[in-house]
């Protein structure tokens, strides 16, 4: 058993590689090998960019395999301020709110209507020993002036706040 680096280079899992030699009825020798992760992971397939124009809503998914008991929590990272820890919300903002539907591996911090000023990256966390993390940059894009009905597309993000 050992440590392995998640793909995206954040955090740390425990994972194994377990091989079982066998000969099959034709009397073949064969080898399987499979790695086994026996904590919690991420899922690296989902994004880690989302960019939405300000005033709709952000969706910020991650995936935690393995979760077990561990709690799922949701940063921002700009003034490591909790925002959410499981689906209970930690922030006087009632814009932010975790999302998760019972039975999946899929948690999401929802932020519903996003300002100019949550451009930023935004960390999934898992309380996990070590702890795991998988960040999340929030880019938000285009806003309509409504004074002189002109869209605008200023791309703001986290090097603003930085």
């Amino acid at each position: 058993m050992g440590q392995q680096r998640n793909k995206s280079g954040l955090g740390m899992i425990k994972a194994c590689k377990v091989s079982l030699a066998y000969t099959n009825e034709g009397g073949s020798e064969l080898e399987a090998t499979r790695d086994y992760f026996t904590g919690p992971s991420f899922d690296i397939s989902l994004p880690t960019i989302s960019t939405v124009a300000a005033g709709q809503t952000a969706y910020l998914q991650c995936k935690v395999r393995l979760q077990g008991d561990r709690k799922v929590s949701w940063i921002r990272q700009r003034d490591l301020h909790i925002l959410t820890v499981g689906t209970l919300t930690y922030t006087n903002d009632a814009r932010f709110s975790a999302v998760h539907v019972p039975g999946t591996d899929t948690w999401t911090l929802r932020l519903k209507p996003v300002q100019v000023r949550d451009a930023g990256t935004y960390e999934c966390q898992v309380s996990s020993e070590p702890k795991i993390s998988r960040s999340v940059l929030l880019n938000v894009a285009g806003f309509l002036d409504k004074t002189t009905r002109s869209s605008h597309f200023n791309r703001w993000n986290a090097h603003l706040y930085e």
